[in-house]
């Protein structure tokens, strides 16, 4: 059958087809903005976007909270602080009464003393007349004496002479006291108050120790002439005294008893080989009286031990030149160039005493190298 033929709609009926159209489209179509935020594209930027906001969000509140932290620390560190400083302030002081001392620091004899209060010592008394001499002052003095002894033995010297003064304030006719106190005001260098005690000090009370030290405090207070009395009685008490010998080896020296003091020096280098200070010291003032050749002697054993004191081969060179020995003179030089610096070398070695070095062509080589490292 055939197909009817096809006619172009016109009139009415063309009309009511055209607004059915357009009433399908509207509903099938949307708003191009609406449309285009549901992309895939568009989508994933708003979710990035809001990640960075919660981001920027957590990272605000982590830094309040953190700055709230350690302003909350800091008040309840400073209010601690305070509290502890009140505590310490109303707390009252720790009478002396409780300072420690260690039992086993006395010996057992003397360990009631730490029964007693450190007031129990108190050698005030208001009384009138003479005072009495009864077991409350004895004790009174031998907890003082035991404390000084104490004080003493750990090198607390100002207290241990405060202990002694109270024993004898207590009981001023007491033995065995004044000597103990005068070696603590010889410790304290109050040589004049030693002196005063120790040198009307009874006979047995005077040790090789104390008299050493009456020595070396007259050498300091310029009293040598019982200084040498106090040291010679330490030597006849304890011969070969090292500490008495060195002593006397310094007084001779300062009295310009040249031969003496050369004794005495030899004498406690014997006893004493390891001291190189006081070798040292001899060996200088050798050279000072012009007694080169026992001053080589020191200053060669010296030089065996010790390589690296400039000043020691700078000294072992100027003896061995007024010795005549060039060769030895040189090799002290050359050791000592290399422990100091140039200019402080040449000053030594532009000294006139060593002009009759210059022609020596080592002599001169030394010269030169040290002027270009200058």
């Amino acid at each position: 059958m055939d197909n009817p033929p096809l006619y172009a709609n016109t009139g009415k009926h063309a009309s009511m087809n055209t607004e059915k159209r357009q009433h399908l489209q509207d509903i099938y179509s949307t708003d191009r903005t609406a449309r285009d935020d549901y992309t895939p594209q568009v989508s994933n930027e708003i979710i990035e976007e809001r990640k960075r906001e919660i981001r920027r969000h957590q990272f605000t509140n982590f830094v309040l909270g953190m700055t709230i932290l350690v302003l909350s620390v800091a008040l309840v560190y400073v209010v601690v602080r305070e509290y502890i400083d009140i505590l310490r302030q109303s707390a009252e002081p720790t009478p002396i009464t409780q300072e420690y001392i260690p039992r086993y620091s006395l010996p057992q004899e003397s360990q009631w003393v730490l029964d007693f209060g450190r007031s129990y010592g108190d050698p005030t008394w208001n009384g009138e007349g003479q005072r009495p001499f009864d077991t409350g002052w004895i004790k009174k003095a031998a907890f003082n004496i035991i404390l000084a002894e104490q004080a003493f033995g750990v090198g607390e010297f100002g207290e241990a002479a405060e202990f002694y003064e109270n024993a004898l304030e207590i009981l001023p006719d007491l033995e065995g006291v004044r000597v103990p106190l005068g070696m603590a005001y010889f410790k304290l260098k109050q040589f004049d108050k030693a002196l005063a005690l120790l040198e009307d000090a009874p006979e047995t009370e005077l040790s090789p120790e104390v008299l050493n030290n009456l020595g070396a405090a007259c050498i300091d207070a310029e009293s040598y002439d019982r200084s040498e009395k106090y040291l010679k009685r330490a030597l006849e008490l304890k011969p070969a005294y090292p500490e008495a010998l060195k002593n006397l080896a310094i007084l001779y020296k300062k009295t310009d008893k040249v031969k003496l003091a050369t004794d005495a020096y030899e004498q406690y280098l014997d006893h004493r080989p390891l001291d190189k200070d006081t070798r040292y010291d001899f060996a200088l003032y050798l050279t000072k009286v012009g007694n080169w050749e026992v001053a080589a002697q020191e200053l060669r054993t010296l030089a065996e031990e010790i390589t690296d004191v400039a000043s020691l081969y700078f000294l072992l060179a100027r003896v061995e030149n007024k010795l005549g020995n060039s060769e030895a003179a040189i090799a002290a030089f050359q050791r000592a160039t290399q422990l100091t610096d140039p200019d402080y070398a040449l000053g030594w070695m532009n000294e006139e005493e060593f002009d009759r070095l210059r022609q020596n062509e080592d002599f001169q080589v030394m010269i030169k190298s040290l002027e270009r490292k200058r």
